[in-house]
């Protein structure tokens, strides 16, 4: 059904430590209720690209190499420079603990690293939105994107839960280091195999 294959693959993707899910963590895990208004943000903005792409834009993209390239490009810019900053933040000694933010800046934040987040456009517009787009009849794509935002609501809202509550058990500033660190060398990882893909990709349109 349109509807399990959409909650299932969005679900294989949305699970990946990425910034977005990292930046929820760091507020789950301060005990933060400002946790649970991120966690509504990303939802949205993960409903309304899907949308996007079920609608069309995602096959166009798909379709379109160069496109894909620049995609590619610009996730591994942006990922590997996260990364850096993370390890970067866990090894430098005058900065034991990733404080959090506090005012509509954390909101600001919450939206620029969904909607500027290559990886976030680049699974949910094209490769969510773009399956989706795929179904020629529209109540199938409803379908299949109602999965997909299903699967979305609740790995957010399970993360944030999950999050908050393990805030009792999790603390001090060795415990943040190693959370900066991890994600930093994830972030790397994550770009290095981006690039592969794209210098693949290059060598077959070049």
């Amino acid at each position: 059904m349109p509807f399990f294959t959409g909650l299932g693959m969005t679900a294989s993707m949305i699970v990946a430590l990425g910034p977005q899910n990292a930046y929820l963590l760091k507020y789950g895990l301060n005990r933060q209720s400002t946790v649970f208004h991120i966690a509504l943000i990303y939802i949205f903005i993960d409903i309304s690209l899907i949308t996007l792409g079920a609608l069309g834009i995602g096959s166009l993209i798909a379709n379109a190499p160069l496109l894909k390239l620049a995609f590619s490009v610009v996730a591994v810019i942006f990922f590997v420079t996260y990364g850096a900053l993370s390890i970067n933040r866990a090894i430098s000694a005058h900065q034991s603990v990733s404080k959090p933010e506090f005012g509509n800046k954390v909101y600001w934040t919450a939206i620029l690293i969904s909607i500027a987040n290559p990886g976030v456009l680049f699974d949910t517009i094209v490769i969510i939105g773009g399956l989706a787009g795929q179904d020629d009849e529209l109540l199938d794509r409803f379908i299949f994107s109602t999965g997909a935002a299903t699967a979305s609501l609740i790995w957010f809202t399970g993360l944030s839960l999950l999050s908050y509550q393990a805030s009792r058990f999790i603390s001090g500033a060795n415990v943040w280091r190693y959370i900066d660190l991890v994600i930093g060398m994830l972030m790397l990882v994550l770009g290095y195999i981006i690039a592969q893909d794209a210098i693949s990709l290059f060598e077959t349109i070049r």
